[in-house]
């Protein structure tokens, strides 16, 4: 009788590579930034292969040269980010660009393969040629690579994969090739992607600068037509901004989303009084005392502000600035006399920032009262007309002669 073969004579299971692509190619794709992608991809090959080290020279238009982004490995080489750059007319990416000189043909560039064609004595090459290859050999010592692999978007050459030693010693086989050939495509239209959505964020910001300075010019508006409040609109901005800033300094509990707080406060003080663009200018620029008709056309101004930036949905927080900012602590204020914590802090603040202005500045029916009259006002109206957390920065800032 024949003896059975040994449960330990079983052939190891295969790598399963097309597992691994699929997952790599799903995390790939819903990275947005560039440098977190070239970290997961070095980090797949790692692992997957098995080698030393891996890095990449990947394309910066900025430069127009490639730029050593990430290399990594337990025990193979170490480049930090952005040290070495290399141009197109460096060797190695010569033999990428250029179709004639690519004589191993198309995909990964082997040093095995590239030491023994140097190394053959049937090689028929010539001197160019040699003197081309040998310099290309050169350039696998500089990374300690054993191969390179190319990325291509069309006929753009995005980036050049170099990979160290495997741990094993033993070379590259097909099917690991195979691997890195379509890891390397995938990459490429990650990278792509990564690469429209940072243009995306940068053409984002270029219209949020325009977008600032079309608020500015509405305040610039405002001013145009009021003539008593010139300069109004941006001390009252400045005033709110310090304000936010001591609020900050003194409250731990306003840490929260507070960039993007400035960024609303900042538009909202600078357009506070955006409605008076719908206020006649015979009330608006009255010199005398207002009628009870006239104060409360002049009132109005909150609602309209509101209806006005209420079509752009860039305000929908300033916008809350804009509207309550005559509101009370008490509740006596307007447009819909809220009262204490339910007006939005944002209108908290313009309010302090907007009566202290109005205040020291002159206007059609009165001259500007004293800094510390003002001051006192302010202080005996704590938890009646202003919140307290607003009074109290602003009575600190004043104590550290800043306002």
């Amino acid at each position: 009788m024949k003896k059975s073969k040994s449960t330990s004579s079983k052939k190891k299971p295969r790598h399963d590579y097309r597992r691994d692509l699929e997952t790599a190619a799903k995390q790939m794709i819903l990275i947005r930034r560039v440098d977190t992608l070239i970290k997961l991809i070095l980090r797949s090959i790692i692992k997957n292969l098995k080698v030393e080290h891996a890095g990449l020279l990947l394309y910066e238009k900025s430069k127009d040269s490639y730029i050593v982004t990430v290399s990594r490995g337990k025990g193979g080489l170490k480049i930090p980010t952005g040290l070495t750059k290399i141009t197109k007319d460096n060797t190695l990416v010569k033999y990428f660009t250029d179709k004639q000189l690519r004589i191993f043909g198309e995909g990964p560039l082997i040093l095995g393969k590239l030491s023994s064609y140097l190394n053959s004595r049937t090689t028929r090459a010539s001197k160019e040629l040699r003197i081309f290859l040998q310099d290309l050999a050169f350039q696998f010592s500089l990374y300690n690579a054993k191969a390179c692999i190319p990325g291509f978007f069309r006929e753009e050459l995005i980036f050049i994969l170099f990979l160290g030693q495997k741990v094993n010693r033993k070379p590259l086989n097909q099917e690991e090739l195979g691997f890195l050939s379509v890891l390397s495509s995938d990459a490429v239209m990650a990278i792509q992607n990564a690469w429209y959505f940072q243009d995306l964020d940068k053409q984002l910001n270029r219209n949020k600068n325009l977008f600032l300075q079309t608020v500015m010019a509405l305040a610039t508006a405002i001013e145009a037509k009021d003539k008593y409040t010139s300069g109004h609109t941006e001390r009252v901005s400045y005033y709110s901004l310090l304000l936010a800033d001591e609020l900050r300094r003194t409250n731990n509990d306003l840490q929260k989303d507070w960039d993007k707080f400035i960024q609303d406060l900042k538009i909202a003080s600078l357009l506070h009084d955006i409605g008076k663009i719908g206020l006649r200018e015979g009330v608006l620029n009255k010199p005398g005392f207002l009628t009870d008709e006239e104060r409360s056309e002049m009132q109005k101004h909150p609602l309209v502000g509101s209806s006005i930036l209420n079509q752009v949905d860039e305000f929908n927080q300033p916008i809350l600035g804009v509207k309550y900012h005559h509101e009370r602590y008490d509740g006596e204020g307007y447009p819909e006399k809220l009262k204490g914590e339910k007006i939005p802090l944002i209108a908290q603040v313009i309010a302090v920032a907007d009566t202290y202005d109005a205040m020291v500045s002159d206007r059609p029916y009165r001259k500007g009262m004293p800094k510390d009259q003002v001051i006192q006002e302010i202080r005996k109206n704590r938890g009646r007309q202003f919140s307290p957390v607003t009074v109290d920065a602003f009575l600190s800032l004043c104590k550290q002669g800043k306002i």
